[in-house]
């Protein structure tokens, strides 16, 4: 017989193999009319409707999503702005972001110059669609400075944030691989992981016995791992078990328990400042803090928020992953 031995991978280089390149559910409000409650602050279905039917005017392509009954992606993720533009509000209310509103007009005038419709004999992706349908719907202003705030939290968080995590992955075809979707899997996983942090290292470190791709007390910063720094696993608060599907065109899910964030943790002597790309992708994901503790409702015509997505899913069964306190630990 001949026996395998499996070395165990750095997180980072699975999850580039599962394709982590990333671009608390609620139930819905109960005022009348509201798309969305942010922050005690309604967003209206008729204003989520307006921007949707400017979209379709401005860009022509949005009829193939009409054709093919896909509008409530163009609805979602019009619904995802305006949300993100209150966590905007809420974070800079409490922590100054600097933005230079020449650089904005600059921005704006950009995005209004370069737009070029896209084709609708049916070749462009419904992705593709969506993002610039979005982009037309809002004033090119309004666009432009959310994404210059976004871009500056993710620049003045990256220096200090690290986490210090366990992991384990559930993957295809692994050794106690049994029938059911591997979301079922995962998200078992993580409940079990969350019923004690002495209980979550139990497992894990059964995991690592039984030759499951799984470690302990992995440390990562964004500077580190640029590619996975829009991930829940930078967002997910101390005490924390996230698990969450990197990418839906790969199986594997992850599954880890965060044991230390650090938001201010100095940073190495040879870092560099985090660079546009770095500070675009982490911007959003520093909104998760802002969103946990100011609420987000959505109707449940839109879906659900996506914590771990920061983003709305049709349902709960098609987030991208949740977001689990432990059990029996303080704050």
């Amino acid at each position: 017989m001949t026996t395998v031995i499996r070395r165990r991978r750095p997180l980072v280089v699975l999850l580039a193999v599962f394709g982590l390149l990333l671009s608390a559910c609620s139930t819905g409000p109960g005022q009348a009319n509201a798309a969305a409650i942010v922050n005690g602050k309604t967003i209206g279905v008729d204003r989520v409707q307006e921007l949707v039917d400017k979209a379709r005017q401005a860009e022509p392509a949005v009829q193939q999503l009409a054709d093919q009954r896909k509008l409530d992606l163009l609805s979602r993720a019009v619904l995802r702005q305006l949300v993100l533009h209150e966590l905007i509000a809420a974070h800079t209310a409490k922590e100054s972001v600097a933005i230079n509103e020449a650089t904005v007009t600059e921005l704006a005038g950009q995005l209004t110059g370069s737009f070029q419709p896209l084709p609708t004999d049916g070749s462009a992706s419904p992705e593709q669609i969506v993002d610039q349908a979005v982009n037309r719907a809002f004033e090119p202003t309004e666009i432009a400075r959310d994404y210059l705030a976004l871009a500056e939290i993710g620049r003045k968080r990256a220096p200090g944030l690290s986490v210090t995590f366990d992991f384990t992955l559930v993957a295809p075809g692994g050794p106690d691989d049994k029938p059911g979707s591997l979301r079922e899997k995962a998200i078992a996983k993580a409940n079990q992981l969350a019923v004690s942090l002495d209980e979550a290292g139990k497992i894990i470190e059964a995991d690592m016995a039984g030759g499951l791709q799984a470690a302990r007390g992995e440390t990562i910063t964004p500077a580190l791992a640029p590619d996975i720094a829009g991930s829940v696993l930078f967002g997910a608060p101390l005490n924390s078990v996230i698990a969450f599907q990197p990418n839906p065109e790969n199986a594997g899910w992850v599954v880890a328990v965060i044991r230390k964030r650090e938001t201010d943790a100095p940073p190495a002597p040879d870092a560099k400042p985090a660079d546009a790309r770095l500070a675009t992708t982490l911007g959003p994901r520093m909104l998760q803090d802002t969103a946990q503790q100011i609420g987000i409702e959505i109707s449940p015509r839109y879906g659900v928020w996506d914590l771990a997505g920061m983003e709305i899913a049709p349902s709960e069964g098609e987030t991208k992953g949740v977001v689990i306190p432990i059990k029996n630990t303080n704050p």
